[in-house]
């Protein structure tokens, strides 16, 4: 299985318009063939970025999507006008605690990203429950990032999903491989068997500014021309 962590922010005044965009998509995107799961989570520590976190059968399908005319139609539209900027990771799932029915995990990709600052992401997503309170210190530990301390943790992010407020989402990004097998030595225990656990091995990592690793074509975007981006 493969997964696609899609982190956006649109500019201020196209948010109504890039959730507009991904409704329109979302009928053509239920039919391809391989596509899984597709979930979007606001993020609670940055303010105005949106995770698109989708999953797929296989990179194949992963593939079929990237070239449909409308999703190509809509990603220019949102290069030109809807985006601030972006983060795109995609990487094939080696670990899952709640796989899916039907689906497989199989070791299709060795390679990883040459480029990004991780290598690997752990994602972690649970029900808040209710009564349990809503902010980023109390959600977090919740979700077990106050359990892991190593300095191999490269970066993290949590977030709320869009349309079932409650649906919490944990990030995290480790250096190496070395890292997930000490989380999963030892911390990863003492999260309830409620947690799904994810550990993705990252195959390609660029952005609206670094597109060296992008499967595709498309003018880096330059900041000192671009004045919306910070």
């Amino acid at each position: 299985m493969f997964s696609v962590l899609f982190e956006v922010q649109p500019k201020p005044e196209k948010w109504d318009e890039y959730l507009g965009s991904a409704k329109m998509l979302r009928p053509e995107l239920e039919q391809i063939d391989g596509f899984v799961d597709n979930i979007r989570y606001k993020s609670m520590q940055r303010k105005g970025w949106i995770l698109s976190l989708s999953n797929w059968r296989d990179e194949k399908a992963v593939v079929r999507w990237r070239t449909t005319q409308n999703h190509h139609l809509v990603q220019q539209m949102g290069r030109d006008d809807i985006l601030e900027t972006y983060h795109l990771r995609v990487g094939e799932i080696f670990a899952d605690n709640q796989l899916p029915a039907g689906l497989k995990l199989l070791n299709q990709r060795n390679d990883e990203t040459e480029i990004g600052e991780g290598t690997m992401i752990t994602i972690i997503t649970a029900t808040r429950p209710s009564g349990h309170p809503s902010n980023i210190t109390a959600c977090s530990q919740f979700l077990g990032l106050d359990i892991y301390s190593g300095d191999a943790l490269v970066d993290w992010d949590l977030c709320d999903a869009v349309l079932t407020p409650g649906d919490m989402c944990l990030q995290l990004v480790w250096k190496d491989c070395g890292a997930v097998k000490y989380f999963e030595d030892g911390e990863r225990m003492l999260l309830p068997e409620t947690h799904r656990i994810r550990h993705v091995r990252v195959i390609r990592d660029y952005t609206m500014l670094d597109r060296r690793e992008a499967p595709q074509y498309y003018p880096a975007v330059s900041r000192a021309a671009d004045p919306h981006q910070h």
